[in-house]
C-alpha cells in the first residue's frame, strides 16, 4: 500500500504505511536464508527472486511525486517565515503545504529522516492538524524511531481520535510491538471506518493477521462490502480459497492494467503479497518461512510501501 505523493483530494484518498530502515539499507540485497522454503513449494517465492534476478536492483521510486529540488526551490521563492512565526503568519496555509510537499518527496525518495523534519516544520505552521502529526508518525516509523513515531501519533489522536490514517499507523505499531489487542482494536476501526472499500482491504489484512498472530483460532473481516480487484485476492487466500500459486495470475496482470493512482503493477502486488503471505506462514508457526518472503520483498525494493518498512522491522526482529 503506497505513501500518498500528494493529497489534492483531501488526506483521507490515498493512506500509507511505510516503516523503513535508513535508505542504504534498502539499496542492499539481503542473504538469503538457509533453504527455510524452497522454490517449488513456495511459488511466490520463485516468482519473486526471478524478478529480483530480473530487476536492476535500485529502489524504485513514486510515480508522480515532485522531486525534493523542485520543493526545496519553491520553499525558496516562497520566503517562508522561522518556525516559531509561521503559525501567525498570512501564508501559515500555503506554507505548511510548501513544507508537506518537500516532506513527501523526500520520502518518495527514502530520506525519512528528512520527511520527518520537513513534517516538523509544516506541523509548526499547523500546530492544530492531525493529519500532519499522522504524516510524521509515518515519516518517523520509516526511519525506524519508533518512540518518535509513537509521541507523534498519540499527539494526532489526541486531535482527531478518528483520523483513519493515524490509526492505521498506531496498529502497525502495535502490531511490530506485537501487542495484539491493541493492534486488533486499531484494524478492526480501520477496516470498518476507511471511506474507500479498497483501501480497507488493506485494514482488513492486518485485521485478520493480528487475530491470527494472537492465537485466535478462527480469525474473522469486518463484515462491509468489499472492494473490487486488488488486494481482494490476498483475503480470499486468507480464508483459503485461493492458493499462493493461483495468487500469481493476478500478479503478473499488474503490469496490465496498470493505474498509476492505484499503484497496482506486478511488483507493488508481488510486495504485498510477499508481506501478507510471509505473516500467514508467521501466524501458522513457520517464522523461518516468514523471514524469507520478508527478504524476497525487500529485494523487489518498492520502498514507498508500507509493507516494505513493515517487513524489515520483522526481519530486524528475526535477527534477534
Amino acid at each position: 500500500m503506497p505513501l500518498p505523493a500528494w493529497r489534492p483530494q483531501g488526506p483521507e484518498k490515498l493512506r500509507v504505511k511505510r516503516a523503513l530502515a535508513a535508505i542504504c539499507a534498502c539499496c542492499v540485497i539481503l542473504p538469503g536464508i538457509a533453504a527455510a522454503a524452497d522454490d517449488n513449494t513456495h511459488p511466490l517465492l520463485a516468482f519473486a527472486r526471478e524478478r529480483a534476478d530480473k530487476n536492476d536492483l535500485q529502489a524504485k521510486t513514486l510515480l508522480g511525486a515532485p522531486t525534493a529540488g523542485e520543493a526545496e526551490h519553491a520553499l525558496e521563492q516562497a520566503h517562508v517565515p522561522p518556525d516559531a512565526e509561521c503559525a501567525g503568519s498570512i501564508g501559515a496555509q500555503r506554507f505548511a503545504d510548501l513544507h508537506e510537499q518537500l516532506a513527501t518527496a523526500r520520502s518518495a525518495a527514502g530520506d525519512f529522516a528528512g520527511a520527518a523534519a520537513a513534517y516538523r516544520r509544516a506541523h509548526a505552521c499547523r500546530p492544530r492538524d492531525a493529519y500532519l502529526l499522522s504524516q510524521l508518525g509515518d515519516a518517523l516509523f520509516s526511519a525506524r524511531d519508533f518512540a518518535g513515531s509513537r509521541a507523534a501519533i498519540d499527539a494526532s489522536l489526541a486531535i482527531d481520535p478518528k483520523l483513519v490514517s493515524t490509526n492505521r499507523t498506531a496498529g502497525n505499531l502495535a502490531f511490530i510491538a506485537e501487542h495484539w489487542a491493541d493492534a486488533i482494536a486499531r484494524f478492526r476501526y480501520v477496516s470498518a471506518s476507511d471511506t474507500s472499500r479498497r483501501q480497507a482491504g488493506y485494514g482488513q489484512l492486518m485485521f485478520w493477521l493480528s487475530q491470527a498472530r494472537a492465537g485466535i483460532a478462527h480469525p474473522e473481516f469486518v463484515a462491509r462490502t468489499p472492494g473490487e480487484g486488488w488486494p481482494q485476492p490476498l483475503l480470499l487466500y486468507m480464508r483459503g480459497e485461493y492458493t499462493e500459486a493461483e495468487l500469481l495470475i493476478p500478479i503478473k496482470e499488474g503490469d496490465g492494467d496498470y493505474d498509476e493512482e492505484l499503484h497496482n503493477s506486478t511488483d507493488e502486488r508481488l510486495c504485498e503479497a510477499l508481506y501478507y503471505v510471509g505473516q500467514a506462514y508467521w501466524a501458522r508457526g513457520q517464522p523461518e518461512v516468514a523471514r524469507e518472503y520478508f527478504a524476497a520483498l525487500v529485494n523487489i525494493k518498492v520502498i514507498y510501501f508500507f509493507e516494505h518498512g513493515l517487513a524489515l522491522a520483522e526481519l530486524a526482529k528475526l535477527r534477534k
